[in-house]
């Protein structure tokens, strides 16, 4: 047997009680910052990624923080331009040194790049970067059906008709004057007799691209599409040539575009650009962080593509850019994909987001088209309802290249139909213009669920034709006559009842759930939020709360703050398991308290609902 000296067992035992302290306190291993698809990836040779500095935990709260900012587009913009120069500052210097470009993507912290494996785990082990994922070419088109040149209907296309656009021209006199709208495709020919006139860079006599073009495939200064898509989506919304092609929703609106696929095909990067220079504008060799102009950035964008995370498509990267859109109060519109009939194959990003606004595709006689998506969301476990409505999307006709004319099908089509209603909307009720949760709720409403049907009946995610709304076709077909005139409105604030939190006060019009920042004061029993509508008055009430007491007590925070525009003066909550300390029922419970007397609780958290009298703070 062998004998150690005394002083030597000890060290023995100290080392091996420190080092699996050490090991709990290492830094990860680089490996575990970069996504699984792409070190397949990596492993066989260099590829394109990109490199994260936020994730939606980090950015979620800077977002929140420009709610109430009188300029919700500047602040957004200048909020994440700065974060992003200060964040990546370090990795930049040593990428210049090294020679190695890259591509600033501010509007996620981000910077796509080109390199290999020894360059990945490199930038994963420095303490600023949270994340590394994928830059893959992605399909981004599924397969719309082009059908051979198509001859104009007698007036408006049936599309136009179907919606009650029409109706908006001729009896409200409006076209969506005023508004803007991108496209967010494979480009657009800028020079069609149905669409030069409406191009936001062309004054009558000359075109100026800078602000109004951007291209993130090949960053051509002058617009153009490689595949007719982007054409023709552009087209639906805003499209007339004032010769019997009466083909778009919102003729008097004005469009710009980026360019984010090469013939069909898009990756992470130039979709999330797209959406960098929609937040901003800059001129054509300008920069995005410093150059940026949101005063030009557009009200509304449609997106008639899709990322599949099954081609290494990262989908919480481009959820990002839509939060910072949607933060700047513009709102995105999408298509619900053209994988159908089955259930839940609302299946890739943007679709996928409750950030956008997604349509489903209808044929002139309202019949569900076969291949349109339906839900629920379960890729991202969110369970969420899709589509949000439907729209035109079968034998569509609009612009083609070429100053031509044909028709096409899929959801494609009937995303840039709702898009081109949003802007009709804005500009014939501005109050709203901006307010994306109120906005959403009037098209909503307003959608006729009982027109819609499908040749065979199906349930999907526990609904079914008969419910509204429902994962087939959502709230229903489109009316946007019926969004703008959409009643009753008692207080004359020009939102509907149905979509105002308060509908018996003209100053206050915040819709339910559109909140950010809730939280109690130090006394438990003062709650402050911020709102996310610009203009939601000083007077909005929100009276049911959603949380646990234990959280509530211990931090002030609760989950959800639900408005039901009843305001009351009654700050007592009504909790038959948690009774008012000194009762009875009190002391059969184990002695818990009111969530606004901070005390011990007997029971285990759970969600419960709370009642109190709350008031907007700005």
């Amino acid at each position: 047997m062998t004998h150690h000296p005394a002083w030597l067992r000890l060290l023995a035992a100290a080392v091996l009680a420190v080092a699996p302290a050490a090991a709990q306190n290492a830094p990860p291993h680089p490996d575990a910052k970069i996504a699984p698809w792409l070190l397949t990836r990596l492993s066989s040779g260099p590829d394109g990624f990109i490199v994260l500095f936020d994730d939606s935990r980090s950015i979620g709260p800077v977002l929140a923080g420009t709610a109430a900012a009188p300029d919700r587009r500047a602040a957004v913009y200048r909020v994440l331009a700065g974060r992003a120069r200060a964040l990546q500052a370090s990795v930049r210097a040593e990428l210049d040194a090294r020679g190695i470009r890259y591509r600033p993507l501010y509007i996620v912290d981000g910077l796509a790049l080109r390199g290999g494996l020894d360059l990945a785990r490199a930038l994963a082990g420095r303490p600023e970067v949270v994340r590394i994922v994928g830059d893959p070419v992605v399909r981004g088109l599924d397969a719309d059906l082009l059908s051979p040149p198509a001859a104009p209907d007698s007036g408006p296309e049936w599309g136009i008709v179907k919606i009650d656009a029409d109706k908006v021209w001729s009896l409200d006199g409006n076209h969506g004057e005023g508004i803007v709208v991108a496209s967010a495709d494979t480009g657009v020919e800028w020079t069609h007799p149905a669409l030069q006139s409406k191009y936001r860079g062309w004054n009558g006599t000359s075109a100026s691209h800078d602000f109004n073009w951007f291209d993130a495939i090949q960053d051509l200064a002058e617009p153009l599409d490689d595949n007719n898509h982007g054409t023709h989506t552009t087209g639906t919304m805003v499209g007339d040539d004032g010769a019997g092609n009466q083909i778009g929703v919102a003729p008097g609106a004005k469009w710009i575009a980026c360019r984010n696929m090469d013939h069909g095909n898009g990756q992470p990067s130039t979709y999330i650009a797209c959406n960098q220079f929609f937040l901003a504008p800059y001129p054509h060799g300008g920069s995005p962080e410093t150059d940026g102009d949101p005063s030009k950035a557009p009200d509304i964008v449609n997106n008639s593509w899709s990322c599949p995370p099954s081609e290494g498509c990262d989908a919480e990267s481009l959820l990002d850019s839509f939060k910072a859109l949607q933060a700047a109060g513009i709102l995105a519109v999408a298509a619900a994909q053209n994988s159908g009939p089955s259930c839940s194959t609302v299946s890739d990003p943007p679709a996928i987001y409750g950030e956008t606004f997604v349509a489903g595709a209808v044929d002139s006689t309202n019949q569900l088209a076969s291949f349109s998506s339906k839900g629920p969301v379960i890729a991202d476990g969110s369970n969420r309802l899709r589509p949000d409505v439907v729209a035109p999307g079968v034998s569509v006709r609009s612009s083609i290249r070429g100053g031509g004319y044909s028709t096409l099908s899929g959801t494609s089509m009937a995303s840039p139909h709702a898009a081109g209603t949003v802007a009709l909307l804005w500009s014939a009720n501005p109050v709203v213009r901006g307010l994306l949760g109120i906005t959403r709720c009037l098209i909503e409403q307003s959608s006729r669920g009982s027109l819609v049907f499908q040749s065979t009946p199906q349930t999907c995610g526990g609904t079914d034709g008969s419910a509204h709304p429902n994962n087939l076709w959502g709230y229903g077909l489109i009316d946007a006559y019926d969004a703008i005139h959409l009643g009753p409105d008692p207080d004359g604030d020009g939102i509907a009842s149905a979509c105002d939190c308060a509908p018996g006060d003209g100053g206050a019009y915040d819709v339910p759930g559109e909140v950010a920042g809730v939280a109690f004061g130090s006394d438990k029993v003062t709650l402050s939020w911020t709102s996310e509508a610009a203009a939601a008055g000083s007077g909005t009430v929100y009276d049911r709360v959603r949380g646990t007491l234990v959280t509530l007590q211990s931090t002030g925070t609760i989950a959800a703050a639900i408005c039901l525009g009843t305001p009351t003066t009654d700050t007592s909550l009504v909790d038959a398991q948690n009774p008012k300390p000194g009762t009875a029922a009190a002391a059969a419970a184990g002695g818990a308290t009111r969530a606004d007397r901070p005390g011990p609780t007997a029971h285990a958290p759970s969600l419960r609902t709370f009642r109190f009298s709350l008031s907007l703070v700005n």
